[in-house]
């Protein structure tokens, strides 16, 4: 009989207050440990999902010029033909087509470009065609995007496609920005309000399988 209020007393025995507040700080431990890796994880395909939507639109473009060299310039040409700088000076600006995207939209440099993309899924409808031939800037608000809005975070979060025609040779682009990384523009070939970010511009061209610009710099917009 003893024997047996014995073993009833052992199993019935739980967690002291010590040996709890131990396995949780192991797994406060783990947890810290493994977090990191999994928004890493995270971030990593948001960089790939970016950078390959970049890469299909300008293989689309590509495509548009090939089949008919009489647009080119509609593809690299922008609205910004020149400008003044808050401090009264000029500014001599590099001229190139652009496919601009962050986090609330995307905004493209011809009514072409938003054609092209609505072809390919990435916008709802690029509107009614322009009853006249001049370049205009289109904006597109998130609502209105398929797909295209920036999803990075940390590596960057806004980026742009630059369609450029620089020396009679069409050719592509990228730039980049990130919060910590980004700096006011000094290539006075935009204005000096922009901001230039070469390391996230780097990143996102390797991956994109292209060329960082060197000095194309994103409007402050917000």
């Amino acid at each position: 009989m003893d024997e047996q209020n014995d073993l009833t007393k052992l199993t019935r025995k739980g967690f002291t207050l010590i040996e709890l507040i131990v396995v949780i700080a192991i797994i406060a431990i783990l947890a810290a440990m493994l977090v990191p890796d999994i928004y890493g994880y995270i971030e990593r395909a948001k960089n790939r999902a970016d950078a390959s939507a970049a890469s299909t639109i300008c293989k689309a473009i590509q495509v548009e010029m090939a089949m008919d060299s009489d647009r080119i310039e509609e593809f690299t040409r922008n609205p910004w033909v020149g400008g003044t700088n808050k401090d009264g000076s000029k500014f001599d600006p590099d001229d190139h087509g652009y496919v601009y995207v962050d986090k609330k939209e995307v905004r493209v440099s011809s009514y072409g470009i938003a054609k092209l993309l609505e072809e390919n899924g990435y916008i709802d409808s690029a509107g009614p065609k322009p009853t006249d031939d001049g370049i205009h800037e289109y904006k597109f608000p998130k609502s209105q995007c398929n797909g295209l809005i920036c999803k990075s975070n940390r590596s960057w979060y806004r980026y742009q496609i630059n369609i450029n025609n620089r020396g009679d040779e069409v050719s592509f682009t990228f730039s980049a920005n990130s919060k910590s990384g980004e700096r006011h523009n000094t290539s006075k070939m935009s204005s000096a309000d922009n901001f230039h970010d070469q390391e996230a511009s780097e990143k996102f061209a390797a991956m994109a399988g292209g060329v960082a610009d060197d000095f194309v710099s994103l409007p402050n917009l917000y």
